[in-house]
């Protein structure tokens, strides 16, 4: 069996677009802060602006900056818990998580270079912001296949069996190896993470889209492993995802150990 080259091109991310990957903006410097009363706080408040721009140069800048501050982070940290508990009117969660890591910048500049990362991909990827929000080919593919078939009131959901024998009847949805199902995974897990950076609210994939990543994952019951490194890359997804605890997993792990591998694969 032979990968599904129909299924591939759909469930990919829009290729990276050079020009809008390298292009250079120019970052302005945030201006300083004079929002606690507390010099320090302030000052580290301005260096956590500076950094979240994501400029190497203004990183590097406000790292060093930081250093000249002698007061330990955890009374820093305190401090600003403070601060927020006054400022929000006795709200004890604003204090607790306002607080958490405040002045971690070092943490901080790789939150924010990570960050920045992910969302010059989608803008590479998708051209615009808006674009990246819009229904991919492979959303409007899976929601078409789906349509009439009504979701669970509760949870918003599409009964599996019921959305598998939608797919199966479409050859571009039908992943042929465990290799397709993997690289289906990756897509909505890619598409997920690139969302997420700049809506933690709206970065899951339609329904639908969600339905087909969990007939893909069934799948991984179904269909032979082609070999020992087939079976094992299946393994290592499970262990990389945390989905050894899911309903299926017993019966993956167990298409892994018994099907499909070639007698020079078992010595």
């Amino acid at each position: 069996m032979t990968d599904n080259q129909e299924f591939r091109v759909l469930f990919s991310l829009p290729p990276i677009a050079t020009s809008a990957s390298t292009a250079l903006a120019t970052v302005e410097t945030p201006a300083p802060k004079n929002e606690t009363g507390d010099r320090e706080l302030d000052a580290v408040l301005w260096l956590r602006d500076c950094i979240q721009t994501a400029n190497p140069a203004l990183i590097a800048n406000a790292l060093e900056a930081f250093k000249t501050i002698k007061t330990p982070a955890k009374d820093l940290e305190r401090r600003y818990s403070d601060y927020l508990m006054r400022a929000s009117g006795g709200n004890p969660l604003a204090a607790v998580f306002g607080g958490f890591n405040f002045a971690n910048l070092e943490d901080l500049a790789q939150s924010s270079v990570k960050k920045k990362a992910r969302q010059d991909e989608a803008l590479a990827r998708f051209g615009s912001e808006k674009a990246l929000f819009e229904l991919t080919p492979a959303e409007k593919l899976c929601k078409q296949a789906l349509r009439g078939l009504k979701r669970e009131k509760d949870w918003g959901v599409y009964d599996l069996e019921e959305a598998a024998a939608r797919f199966a009847k479409r050859s571009e949805l039908v992943p042929h190896t465990l290799a397709d199902c993997l690289y289906e995974q990756d897509y909505w897990d890619s598409l997920y993470w690139l969302r997420n950076v700049f809506s933690i609210y709206t970065s899951d994939a339609d329904p639908a889209g969600r339905a087909h990543d969990d007939y893909c994952f069934a799948m991984l019951a179904k269909i032979p492993p082609r070999s020992k490194e087939e079976a094992l890359q299946v393994y290592q997804h499970l262990e990389d995802k945390d989905g050894l605890d899911r309903n299926e997993s017993p019966d993956i792990l167990r298409n892994l150990i018994t099907g499909g591998w070639s007698a020079e694969d078992i010595k």
